[in-house]
């Protein structure tokens, strides 16, 4: 199955590929489809989906074994905007909502199963709402989430951006080029103060500890891999130059996928977002 999620960066089966072989060791298998399939209960009769632009519901109804979804999201707009995808699907078994993840009470449960996708990283308190998220799960119910859990992605590591600026030379001028002033290694190696204003603070550090945290919450089942340790800065800001030369392009960035599995692999740049799996603390597997 192809990834349920949104385009991450850019539109590439070669950078979908190797996303899913990070997570399931498959190229054809996308996160969502290998937690659905290795880690939840067969029978799904309620579920909860916290963020994810619409794309994680759409994707779970389509599952067998799925009964009703409430999907929820902080942005009105996004909100409108899926509902109208589930019209036009005719997914009547998905129903949508707002929900401010740091004023308003976790949609009562049991839910046989919480997704939450991009939203732990911004929440003011994340742990908090993990352990409301936790106690909203039906007693054999699983939490899974896909996360940023790297370093601050408005001003990276210096070592971390020699490594990028590096491999940055593979890139043609097409697309190492700044839109502002014709400049060749564009804004995505350099720290973004716009991006740093409007980020919230201390949100890198809650990044970086959102995987201790959850492992605090639940007892943990499962932390997969999700990419993103050289791709991440290397290609924001890029995303809508890549297509040009789909060819040229996709050669590209199947040679940045391959360095960057191997840089995971060998410790070098951790990856930039990660799965994690949980069920409730003092419950038994089943």
């Amino acid at each position: 199955m192809s990834d349920p999620g949104a385009e991450f960066w850019v539109a590439s089966a070669a950078l979908q590929r190797h996303r899913n072989r990070r997570a399931s060791g498959d190229p054809g298998v996308d996160w969502l489809s290998h937690v659905r399939a290795h880690f939840l209960s067969p029978s799904l009769p309620r579920v909860l989906v916290v963020g994810g632009g619409g794309f994680i519901e759409k994707a779970l109804a389509r599952m067998p074994g799925t009964g009703i979804i409430l999907a929820v999201d902080s942005d009105v707009a996004a909100v409108e905007a899926a509902e109208r995808r589930a019209d036009l699907l005719g997914l009547s078994g998905v129903v949508h909502e707002r929900f401010d993840p740091d004023a308003d009470a976790v949609p009562p449960g049991p839910w046989n199963a919480v997704v939450v996708c991009g939203v732990l990283h911004h929440s003011a308190d994340p742990e908090g709402l993990l352990r409301r998220l936790h106690d909203a799960l039906a007693s054999r119910g699983r939490l899974a989430f896909l996360e940023y859990v790297g370093p601050d992605r408005f001003r990276y590591p210096e070592q971390r951006m020699e490594i990028v600026r590096r491999f940055a030379r593979l890139l043609p001028d097409r697309l190492r080029r700044s839109p502002v002033g014709g400049r060749v290694d564009g804004p995505s190696l350099l720290p973004d103060p716009e991006a740093l204003a409007r980020s919230r603070p201390n949100e890198a550090a809650k990044s970086a500890a959102l995987l201790a945290i959850a492992r605090g919450v639940f007892t943990a089942e499962a932390v997969l891999p999700g990419s993103g340790g050289l791709l991440h800065p290397l290609l924001r800001g890029r995303e809508e130059r890549f297509g040009r030369d789909p060819h040229g392009d996709e050669r590209v960035l199947s040679v940045l996928c391959a360095a960057e599995a191997d840089l995971a692999e060998r410790g070098v740049l951790p990856d930039a977002f990660a799965t994690f799996v949980g069920r409730r603390r003092g419950v038994g597997v089943g």
